[in-house]
């Protein structure tokens, strides 16, 4: 093959990278493996001791793997973006980072879907997705097109190496001799010929061309998959350009961090200059003004729509003691502090464009796990198992490994990668322009100013901390002396025969109120001058216990119809303790029905007991009537007994079940006397609920339509067709160099 003089400068450049190994290389080979092997040893105790030792439970199915999966998966598709736009554009600058691109996407796209496997429970299951998948689902048009996506990825990455290859072939290395054969194999017999030029030329584009829409089409099956769910955040039309712009955004971010890596590692700043971090940092910017208009537009709509479900979600990530620091941090910072550096020439350079980078790409990891997790905290049914590992996730040491372990990966991968073919593409196609000259006459003014910059910076930064110390110890050593304050709140509930008690124990920490959970209550009952210990409870992860008053209680009369209670927190570790006491009078309410020319009439009877521990009617009390819905209680009246009596005229438009059957709820709210009194009775009172129509539709069908069997086989015909067409040229090359 025909070597140009600065094909030949290349290759005396990058050869010996090749041909050694440097004893950071190796160290940095020893450390990746060590933490290969810890992920290996985590997935071992997962699959030994099962899912339990992940933070993954029946709320939060979904938890760090998942987050990992859409990450790698969205910078993959940004690397093929990129490097497919800028070769069929021809843009000149493109050489010296394309392969670093594709490299990105390959990688990335071999790394992803093996978190959904770290997911599964049971991979022996895994191939009835072949076996059994039901086309109709989006799972299965992911895994179709992540397997599509990869194939044409790796197809194109061979490609774009053909020419490298063939000069590896004529140019054999003196270590490790066993790549030789490779080589020679890999290369297919390409010389530079006229005509194999042109198959080669023409084979690179159409891949290009089918490339780039495969990588929109990808992401936005996996968005499909959020936006076709029926929960709180998710189901929005606007997730498929949403994830695409993140996915490109986070991706760019990814490629200048690789490039920023590989220039200081292999010392690049020849080929790779300022120019390059330029203009992919004027594209991030781009892409991050679109991803914050996408992120407001979002929860805009989401908040003036105060659709109660959503708004769980949206109170969770406003909250400061959820998620708001870190949603801070994936929309406001991840999005304006990388447009500040860039836009701004006075802070724009190579460094701070990378550091502008790693901030984007840490948002949007942040951002894909504020997606995934605060969504599936919030059930639309909430299960009644209440322990805070159930409610809350909280990721194990197991997942954290697991995610490190794919990123060490990812870097093993890239480095052996540059060990096996060079990073910068030898061969120069001649379109591409020489940006030394510039980076050599700037490189110096810039460094000076990044030092000059720097040493204020540090200054400034130490004296800060410093003084940050000095302020803060003297708190953090009073807050360790002084004891923390306890306030406990007692109330008195009554549901139909049954009398309770509820606690709420809190502490007020930075001026806000925090529920203080596992702690044990003491209720106690205060009659003739004595007391007399109940029982005890602990709280719940909301500082709450409920405690049920034993029957023989309620029958003693009370001192002279009344009951005292009270509530004892004893205090534990740096809490003080604290009491609360409530009084009472047992109230008896009994609800019936009946009709009067032909109105429905509903009958409230409230009696107490007085001094002689007799029933007698209550007098002016006001009693509200609910009917229970599905999220909340519809008020359908309110009324005051008179002498224990009380009706309500129902009304007769309120939907039931299907038999018209409906529970009608009477409370006393809030009473100083009685406090919280309930009373149920179901009738059949209510419109027979009409059954619901079955509409169907593909996702629900046991068959799926033909329309979208027709429309899959047509898409993967065509993009396979493209794939066989370029595998045959690649042919058609090797027998030309015959």
């Amino acid at each position: 093959m025909y070597e140009d003089a600065r094909t030949q400068q290349n290759l005396y450049t990058f050869k010996p990278q090749l041909e050694k190994m440097s004893k950071k290389g190796i160290g940095l080979i020893v450390i990746l493996l060590i933490v290969i092997g810890f992920g290996v040893y985590a997935l071992y105790v997962q699959i030994v001791d099962g899912h339990i030792t992940t933070g993954m439970r029946d709320n939060v199915v979904w938890g760090l793997y998942i987050v990992n999966f859409i990450f790698f998966i969205g910078i993959s598709y940004a690397g093929a973006l990129i490097s497919g736009i800028l070769h069929l554009l021809r843009v000149p600058w493109r050489t010296p980072i394309i392969r670093i691109a594709e490299l990105i996407t390959v990688i990335s796209t071999m790394i992803g879907p093996t978190y959904i496997l770290l997911c599964i429970g049971r991979l022996d299951r895994l191939p009835n997705i072949v076996l059994f998948g039901r086309i109709q689902s989006p799972i299965i048009w992911d895994v179709i097109a992540i397997t599509t996506y990869l194939s044409g990825s790796i197809i194109f990455l061979y490609l774009a190496m053909i020419r490298d290859l063939a000069i590896l072939r004529d140019n054999p290395v003196k270590t490790a001799r066993w790549r030789n054969p490779i080589y020679r194999f890999m290369a297919v017999r390409y010389k530079d010929t006229t005509k194999q030029k042109e198959i080669l030329n023409v084979s690179t584009d159409l891949l290009s061309i089918v490339i780039i829409p495969l990588a929109i089409l990808v992401h936005s099956v996996l968005a499909w998959i959020f936006g076709m769910t029926l929960r709180p955040g998710w189901h929005s039309t606007i997730f498929a350009p949403y994830f695409v712009i993140a996915a490109v955004y986070s991706g760019t971010g990814v490629l200048i961090i690789v490039m920023w890596i590989f220039r200081k590692v292999y010392h690049l700043e020849s080929h790779i200059t300022k120019i390059h971090f330029n203009y992919l940092g004027l594209i991030m910017i781009v892409l991050g003004a679109m991803y914050g208009y996408f992120t407001f537009s979002e929860y805009l709509t989401s908040w003036y729509g105060s659709i109660k479900w959503d708004m769980e979600v949206l109170h969770k990530l406003f909250n400061p003691s959820d998620y708001w620091h870190l949603f801070v941090y994936a929309v406001f910072v991840g999005v304006l502090v990388p447009i500040i550096i860039v836009a701004v020439p006075k802070f724009r350079n190579i460094n701070s464009i990378a550091f502008a980078g790693c901030i984007a790409v840490l948002a949007l990891w942040v951002k894909r796990y504020l997606i995934i997790i605060p969504t599936l905290e919030s059930p639309l049914l909430p299960i009644h198992d209440l322990r805070p590992e159930f409610v809350h996730y909280s990721a194990t040491w197991v997942e954290w490994t697991l995610t490190f372990a794919g990123i060490a990966m990812f870097i093993l991968l890239f480095y052996l990668f540059s060990k096996f073919i060079p990073i910068i593409p030898i061969v120069r196609t001649g379109e591409e322009k020489d940006y030394s000259r510039l980076r050599n006459m700037v490189f110096e003014k810039q460094m000076k100013k990044v030092i000059k910059q720097r040493k204020k910076s540090d200054a400034a930064a130490t004296g800060m901390i410093i003084l940050l110390m000095l302020v803060s110890a003297p708190r953090v050593i009073a807050q360790n002396e002084d004891p923390i304050q306890t306030v406990l709140n007692l109330g008195y509930y009554h549901v139909d025969s049954v009398h309770n008690l509820s606690a709420t124990l809190r502490t007020k920490i930075d001026g806000r109120y925090m529920p203080l959970p596992g702690m044990e209550i003491e209720f106690i009952l205060l009659q003739s001058g004595k007391e007399k210990l109940l029982g005890t409870g602990q709280t719940n992860d909301h500082g709450k216990v409920n405690f049920s008053i034993p029957g023989e209680i309620i029958d003693t009369g009370g001192d002279k119809g009344i009951y005292t209670f009270e509530a004892l927190f004893s205090g534990r570790e740096n809490y003080e303790k604290s009491s609360s006491g409530t009084s009472m009078k047992p109230l008896r309410m009994e609800i019936s029905f009946f009709q009067q020319e032909g109105e429905k009439m509903v009958n409230l009877k409230a009696s107490e007991l007085n001094k002689d521990n007799q029933w007698v009617p209550v007098d002016n009390l006001d009693i509200v009537f609910y009917v229970p819905r599905t999220f909340s209680l519809l008020k359908v009246g309110e009324s005051t007994i008179s002498n224990g009596i009380t009706n309500l005229e129902f009304p007769t438009s309120i939907p039931g079940n299907r038999l018209g059957y409906l529970t009608i709820v009477a409370k006393v709210e809030e009473s100083d006397i009685y406090g919280n009194v309930e009373a149920s009775g179901t009738i059949n009172w209510g419109k027979p609920l009409v059954p619901a129509k079955i509409i169907k539709r593909g996702l629900g069908d046991t068959d799926a339509p033909l329309w979208m069997v027709y429309t899959l086989i047509v898409l993967l015909s065509i993009v396979w067709f493209h794939y066989m067409y370029v595998i045959y040229s690649v042919f058609r090359i090797r027998h030309l160099g015959k």
